[in-house]
């Protein structure tokens, strides 16, 4: 039996690092002019409100006061940090009517406004604009981050190569930009290429988010868990951040057994976990049944006040529910009811813990209604999940409800939630439906063809599901266990188990 000793976190202080005796005022924005107009923006700022510091700019403008570049770059930083992109987008249009000759510090900004709101074209334009004169490490390291952070991984790593072309030398963020561009399968080899410039530069063993780029690069580009534990194993720093990556890693890839070992390693080293350390432990626990383990974790998390973490709460419930000794969601239901408050997470972790118990379905849907009356937007996990639920109660008319619900979200189109609606249709015998929502899927996967094989197998339509498989094939999808058993019982259920079907079995299989 694992027992754990963890070292406890520091207490938390609400005094500064560096305590001064002294009473001081403060410390607020700089006003950028004695003009009492001109300190109206930083006075809204200091108070937190972002909507009057920028009305503001009209009003001194009606009073021929206009604002300086400070007073924007402010503002607009202000917006960047708060996500209010709107508010910001409206700032640049005010900002280009000043007349004012905008800095390389105003246009970084803009470049980073329209990264992060997900318009790549816009900052692009902002970025050819700036002309070289005033284009600094900092706008090229900002344009290919934006690049690489809206699925333009091929544009991100032209544009790094550019910058090199250029004379520029890449920092920290520049490499963790283009790093990010090669964790696509395709780019991985190019991302080999940059770890040897990475060493070069010397910051392999110096920058500890470098390494934590390339470790994602490694397993999300090339599932190659041995190059990213080597990355890891090199690190010059490792704190709960690292540690806990490399563990989410092992997850991602199913090795729930060698995540746990590596969490022992961390404690071990007299590292203090953190709440997402503990999420993705507990998770690992719910996976291999390790349910002992997982109350020791559980007590250590009450221990050290990160109960209330909504991610700890959520992969305790989910724990729980896959680690039952009594055929009961009660341990689940307690952690749930213990939680301070709920959102689309914890409602969807313990609406799916009951659809997977078998047999709670019912309790599930009350719970989902509940979610509904207290205005928690579900998302498509909530839907899919619900969706069975309907599926193993034979209750269509419920779960046309609910995928109308879908529908009205915007959800409908997404896989999991198309893929349960097969389900539910096939199951209850409905095989004209489930096509037509197999059919009209934005994006098939292997669970889509094995939710419309079963259906058509276990409806006694073998030639039907055979011919899927052929599709199946020719998609590139490799076939699974459970394909082969839906087309063997469909077989079987009309008892069309001869030479013919046999050779075609067996020809499957050998694939």
């Amino acid at each position: 039996m694992i027992s754990l000793s963890l070292p406890s976190p520091a207490p938390p202080s609400f005094k500064p690092p560096n305590p001064n005796p002294k009473p001081h005022k403060p410390k607020t924005l700089k006003p950028s002019s004695s003009n009492p107009l001109h300190n109206r923006p930083i006075h809204h700022l200091d108070q937190a409100q972002l909507n009057k510091a920028i009305s503001t700019l009209d009003l001194m403008s009606h009073h021929n006061s206009a604002a300086d570049l400070l007073t924007y770059s402010l503002l607009l930083k202000s917006c960047i940090r708060f996500r209010n992109f709107e508010l910001g987008k409206l700032l640049h249009k005010k900002l280009t009517n000043s007349g004012l000759e905008l800095d390389s510090v105003l246009l970084n900004s803009l470049i980073t406004l329209y990264s992060k709101s997900g318009d790549p074209v816009t900052a692009s334009l902002v970025f050819e604009e700036m002309g070289e004169r005033k284009r600094d490490l900092v706008s090229w390291s900002s344009l290919i981050s934006c690049y690489a952070n809206n699925d333009m991984e091929f544009e991100a790593i032209v544009k790094f190569i550019d910058m090199i072309e250029l004379g520029f030398c890449p920092n920290e963020y520049s490499f963790c930009a283009v790093i990010k561009a090669c964790s696509v399968k395709e780019n991985v080899w190019i991302g080999k290429i940059i770890l040897g410039f990475v060493i070069k530069s010397g910051f392999f063993d110096t920058d500890v988010c470098v390494g934590c780029a390339l470790i994602d690069m490694f397993v999300n580009g090339g599932c190659d868990l041995e190059s990213a534990k080597k990355v890891f194993d090199k690190m010059p720093e490792r704190n709960a951040v690292t540690w806990t990556l490399m563990i989410t890693r092992y997850m991602q890839m199913g090795q729930a057994s060698d995540a746990l070992e590596l969490f022992l390693d961390m404690v071990v080293g007299g590292n203090a976990p953190d709440q997402f350390t503990f999420s993705g432990v507990i998770s690992a626990c719910a996976k291999l049944g390790m349910l002992s383990l997982g109350k020791q974790l559980h007590s250590q998390v009450i221990r050290l006040g990160l109960v209330s973490d909504v991610c700890v709460g959520c992969s305790l419930i989910d724990m729980y529910a896959k680690c039952m000794v009594d055929g009961t969601m009660v341990d689940s239901r307690r952690v749930f009811d213990g939680m301070s408050e709920h959102n689309v997470m914890s409602w969807t972790a313990i609406i799916t813990g009951y659809v997977g118990t078998g047999g709670c379905d019912k309790e599930a849907i009350e719970l989902f209604s509940e979610m509904i009356c207290g205005q928690t937007i579900p998302n498509h996990f909530t839907f899919s999940a619900v969706l069975k639920a309907c599926t193993n109660l034979s209750d269509l008319c419920l779960g046309e409800q609910v995928y109308t619900h879908a529908v009205k979200l915007g959800l409908a189109s997404v896989n999991c939630v198309g893929n349960s609606l097969v389900s539910m249709y096939a199951r209850c015998g409905w095989m004209e439906n489930a096509r037509k929502a197999f059919d009209i899927l934005f994006e098939k996967n292997l669970v889509s063809y094995n939710a419309i094989v079963d259906g058509y197998a276990k409806n006694l339509d073998s030639d039907e599901a055979f011919k899927l498989y052929g599709q199946i094939e020719d998609t590139g999808f490799e076939v699974d266990i459970f394909t082969f058993a839906s087309l063997l019982s469909g077989a079987a259920s009309i008892g069309a188990i001869g030479v013919g079907t046999s050779k075609q079995l067996f020809k499957c299989l050998m694939k």
